[in-house]
């Protein structure tokens, strides 16, 4: 029994030395071995006995929020991968990962956000940094930014308006001569699809790969050819195309704004002599708007062209000052106490005899226009002759029919009441029918 169980151990230490040195045999013929970092030069970039350096990159948008208009910026949090090869990482073991103390020796290509107002890795501990390197020596290297960019607004049409916030990605210190960007062909531009914006809707991305030229400082010394003044470098551009959702703005100013222009037409219906109420009523209501207009440009950056909403504050303002002045005219006609004579009491000629009245007869006072003609007694010495200048002045045309004499003085007169409310009734309707017209040329232009 004891000859089997040495035997039977015999044999098993026979295979799995045989095993072993099967596998190390294996190992030797595949010659499986990792890159030696030490002999690594992070300083020096791929290819540099070649041509320039290819770089290839991919973002994937986590989140878009907080777009200021007020201070032309916009924040985001992205995750940026970038593929390179370097030929001297290759090897034929498994792909190398590892984070922030593997990319420190290695050589990652130094890029920079042209139009950054700030920037942070993120983490919580450690920085979000993967890098992987495959055995061809193909090295990917992603971050996750939380970043905080310029966005050079065109408040034109505001609160219509569309926005292209762009995100640009430049080298630094390598031109095109030694480094080139490219965006990934397949998907470059990932955002996710549970993405909802407060004020705005994310309208569609646009990728684009330019380079951005630096002028030469004239008669510098110091100025070489890897200056950052002096050659093109390389950029990849995506430009975020923001669609501002304006129901905020229809029920917040729009309508309000339209409510309080309806509001300062009620004047028109009180009596002309009613002077506190309409005088109360069109002041409230154009503080009112101007209190409402001051809030939404509160939120503006201030521009040297005028928005839409300024052409809004400037027809809606027109309206409300429009009814004032109205009431300060009829209440003006309202106080008159001479009758107006009309040839035709139409819109042309009521408005005629009410801006240019006629002046009276400047005389003495007491003597009428009968009595004016007396004076001719004094010059005259002949009592017949006195006697026949006197029945002249006193009845000097002969006597006319009643209606010749209605058509001589006017066919028409009003009191200076019923033109005053003559008015108000007109600017019932002229108010709303302008207002309307003005209103289909201002959404028409707008919308166009």
């Amino acid at each position: 029994m004891q000859t089997l169980r040495l035997i039977a151990s015999l044999h098993l230490a026979v295979f799995v030395c045989n095993g072993f040195v099967k596998g190390v045999e294996e190992a030797l013929a595949t010659n499986s071995v990792v890159p030696d970092l030490s002999t690594y030069d992070r300083w020096k970039r791929p290819n540099s006995n070649g041509g320039p350096t290819d770089v290839f990159a991919r973002m994937y948008v986590y989140f878009i929020g907080s777009v200021e208009a007020q201070n032309l910026k916009f924040t985001a949090q992205i995750l940026i991968k970038y593929r390179w090869k370097d030929e001297r990482l290759q090897h034929t073991g498994p792909p190398m990962n590892g984070e922030e103390s593997l990319r420190d020796k290695l050589w990652t290509p130094h890029l920079y956000l042209v139009n950054e107002h700030s920037s942070k890795i993120m983490g919580s501990g450690k920085e979000d940094i993967l890098v992987s390197i495959s055995p061809d020596g193909t090295v990917l290297y992603s971050s996750r930014l939380r970043v905080t960019l310029v966005c050079l607004m065109d408040l034109a049409k505001f609160p219509f308006d569309n926005q292209f916030c762009p995100l640009e990605l430049e080298s630094w210190n390598y031109n095109t001569t030694q480094l080139n960007l490219h965006w990934e062909k397949d998907t470059p531009i990932l955002i996710d699809s549970k993405i909802q914006l407060t004020e705005y809707s994310i309208a569609g991305l646009s990728t684009n790969e330019t380079s951005n030229s630096y002028s030469v400082f004239p008669h510098s010394n110091n100025d070489t050819t890897n200056s950052k003044f002096s050659d093109k470098y390389s950029c990849l551009t995506v430009n975020f195309h923001l669609q501002r959702e304006v129901g905020h703005y229809i029920m917040d100013y729009y309508v309000p704004s339209i409510l309080l222009v309806v509001v300062s037409w009620v004047s028109f219906w009180l009596d002309p002599n009613a002077v506190p109420g309409r005088i109360t009523l069109g002041t409230s209501t154009m503080l009112t708007f101007i209190t409402l207009s001051r809030n939404i440009a509160s939120s503006l950056p201030k521009v040297s062209y005028i928005k839409a909403t300024e052409y809004w504050f400037i027809m809606c303002t027109g309206f409300i000052f429009g009814s004032l002045v109205e009431f300060a005219f009829v209440n003006t006609i309202w106080r008159r106490r001479k009758t107006v004579e009309l040839k035709k009491k139409n819109t042309r000629h009521i408005l005629k005899s009410t801006l240019t009245p006629q002046l009276r007869r400047k005389g003495m006072p007491g003597i009428d226009r009968s009595q004016s003609c007396t004076s001719l007694n004094n010059e005259q010495t002949s009592s017949q002759l006195t006697l026949s200048v006197e029945s002249i002045c006193q009845n000097p045309f002969p006597a006319k029919s009643p209606q010749e004499a209605e058509k001589s003085k006017g066919i028409f007169t009003m009191t200076p009441q019923e033109i005053a409310n003559w008015i108000d009734k007109r600017s019932r309707v002229g108010f709303p029918a302008l207002f309307l017209v003005c209103n289909l040329f201002y959404w028409t232009l707008l919308l166009l």
